[in-house]
């Protein structure tokens, strides 16, 4: 009994060891190269368990999706003899695992060499264009060259390269501080360029609403006026009209008017008696003919 249980834990324990020599996975994000004395032998691309030759067959796996190749940021000379830090990236997958095994190894050689490429062609790009081109509208157009001419150099290594892009693209310390003064210069005379007009703008509104409302002013004020001068005339015909009727009524309403005026005036008046008289007959004359009317 004893020598069974002994048995059973040397047979669990050669098992352990054995199982990861036997089996091998691969998932679904990778493939793999199985080698034997450091030749290819086989090349698996789909995902699941498989058995290999124990102490024999190595498995290398390697990503099937998007490799990130992310160069240092370089100092580089433009077709203007400017210098530029850039700083530029690439994404690839590995086509060829054969090939990527053979002649590179492993991704942190392939991202080595994928990067020597990538800046040396960025470096003779870089040469054939101007600094403001670089900065303002030729970039994407460079990038694209550059991805054409790095492709087929990293297809013989057994990568496809999908995209190469520019991270940063800036002046170099000692004339980044005179050229951000230059540029905040320019924008700020685009800026006061910009309120000027605009005052001026605002200047021209301003008088022409001033003049409309003076012009459509003096033509109510003349309107007004011809109306009242219109409603005088009429006032005046009136009263004449009225004074060709009853002479006799109009003078006593305008004796009645001067009585008030002097009443009302607080003014002492020395009259003859004579004309007081007359003036109390004529108010009386005219109560009377009121009365008759």
């Amino acid at each position: 009994m004893k020598l069974i249980s002994i048995l059973l834990v040397v047979l669990i324990i050669v098992l352990a060891i054995m199982m990861p020599q036997i089996f091998f996975s691969i998932s679904e994000t990778e493939v793999g190269i199985v080698t034997r004395f450091g030749q290819i032998k086989s090349e698996i691309t789909t995902p699941g368990l498989r058995i290999k030759t124990p102490f024999i067959d190595q498995v290398t796996t390697f990503e099937k999706r998007l490799l990130l190749f992310d160069a240092p940021p370089d100092s580089l000379l433009t077709r203007d003899k400017k210098r530029l830090i850039v700083d530029v990236y690439a994404r690839g997958r590995i086509v060829d695992p054969k090939i990527f095994k053979e002649r590179l190894g492993d991704e942190q050689r392939a991202a080595d060499r994928a990067v020597d490429i990538i800046s040396s062609e960025l470096r003779r790009e870089v040469g054939t264009h101007s600094q403001s081109e670089i900065i303002t509208t030729q970039r994407d157009s460079m990038m694209a060259n550059v991805k054409t001419a790095v492709t087929p150099k990293l297809l013989e290594f057994g990568i496809a390269v999908e995209d190469v892009r520019i991270k940063r693209a800036d002046f170099p310390g000692e004339i980044a501080d005179s050229v951000y003064a230059r540029m905040k210069a320019e924008r700020q005379r685009k800026a006061d360029k910009e309120r000027a007009e605009g005052a001026e703008i605002d200047a021209q509104v301003r008088a022409d609403a001033d003049r409309k409302a003076t012009i459509i002013i003096a033509a109510a004020t003349r309107d007004s006026q011809i109306i009242n001068g219109c409603g005088e005339a009429e006032a005046t015909g009136i009263f004449a009209q009225a004074l060709e009727q009853d002479p006799e009524f109009y003078s006593f309403q305008r004796s009645l008017e001067s009585f008030k005026s002097i009443l009302s005036s607080g003014t002492t008046v020395v009259m003859p008696v004579e004309s007081f008289g007359k003036l109390f007959e004529e108010m009386r004359a005219g109560v009377d003919q009121a009365t008759l009317v």
